[in-house]
């Protein structure tokens, strides 16, 4: 039996619709009556047999649904687009999906992304983000920038980075937290910066106040964030101390938006690779990125961190210390 395949007249009115939350400015977006995006919209409910929207205090809102069918509604509409504007163009174009972690791709791929068009002007690269692991596992791109072991079954792997994590923050905290003569006198004077995903995983701070043999800590606060790209983000503002890992703050520390204010790192078993399913390794576009990312994106690349100032002493911590982490959104 044939699938069922919505139009994509009912699809475009339920992304308007999502994004603008108003069947009106849906409509005037498309050039529709407010009246056919209704239909449209009920069109779809029936077929798919779930509720899109709800009206609440005379406005709309997605139901949760809704929210995950939006995510593979929108990645259709841009790949359609894109394919689009290729045949409107009349010449041949390459197209490399990429997908890696959220964290990842705004600390350390994208700002890179300029010079691989530059080299490759030919290929178009897509980039999607995921914060679950479950995506990387389909296997469904071309190339896919993974953290974790580097053990994955059918995949082409190449390590990119190894990392260590410590804790980071503004300069302007480090400035009023003032003279301290103790790691621990001093973390007491910082609000601490935790990162949670839900409830699989809680940041590495007691693995970094194992390591410095300081744990209990006091701190003066805390402030609870859901990613490491926000609780970076909130670190460079000025909220508090957070853990940061390399190479996704490496940038920040060498333009100084971000200091180290204890010497001890502490590295991981963990490391981020570039990995592409093994019928997809040996495609002319797969090797160009993997090529380029090897020279320009690893350890080898001379991207290298920034060393700690001068701060006082952490208590004596095994050198060879390292811990195994399950991997979660960076």
């Amino acid at each position: 039996m044939r699938p069922y395949i919505p139009s994509l007249q009912s699809l475009l009115a339920f992304e308007a619709a999502s994004r603008h939350l108003s069947f009106t400015r849906a409509a005037q977006e498309l050039e529709l009556t407010q009246t056919a995006i209704s239909h449209q919209i009920k069109t779809l409910e029936e077929r798919l047999e779930i509720k899109l929207f709800v009206r609440r205090r005379n406005a709309l809102a997605l139901t949760p649904a809704a929210r995950e069918y939006l995510n593979s509604v929108h990645e259709a509409i841009n790949l359609l687009s894109i394919a689009t504007a290729h045949a409107r163009k009349k010449k041949p174009s390459t197209v490399l999906t990429v997908t890696c972690l959220p964290t990842y791709a705004v600390k350390c791929l994208i700002p890179q992304l300029p010079a691989f068009q530059r080299a490759h002007p030919e290929i178009t690269v897509h980039l999607a983000t995921s914060s679950t692991f479950d995506e990387f596992e389909r296997n469904s791109s071309d190339v896919s920038i993974r953290y974790g072991s580097g053990r994955w079954a059918s995949v082409r792997t190449d390590r990119l980075h190894g990392e260590e994590f410590f804790p980071v923050c503004a300069p302007s905290v480090l400035r009023e937290a003032g003279e301290f003569s103790s790691a621990a006198e001093g973390l007491a004077r910082f609000r601490q910066i935790r990162t949670y995903f839900y409830s699989m995983f809680q940041d590495d701070w007691p693995a970094w106040l194992e390591a410095a043999g300081l744990e209990p800590v006091q701190f003066a606060g805390e402030a609870v964030f859901h990613l490491q790209l926000t609780s970076l983000a909130a670190a460079v503002d000025g909220v508090g101390l957070a853990i940061g890992r390399t190479p996704l703050i490496d940038a920040d520390l060498a333009s100084g938006r971000l200091v180290q204010p204890f010497t001890l790192r502490v590295p991981s078993n963990s490391a981020y690779y570039v990995t592409s399913p093994n019928d997809k390794a040996k495609l002319k576009k797969v090797e160009a990125f993997r090529e380029w990312a090897l020279a320009n994106l690893s350890d080898s690349a001379g991207l290298g961190s920034v060393a700690a100032p001068h701060m006082p002493p952490l208590p004596a911590a095994d050198p060879h210390a390292s811990t195994c982490l399950t991997p979660v959104e960076r």
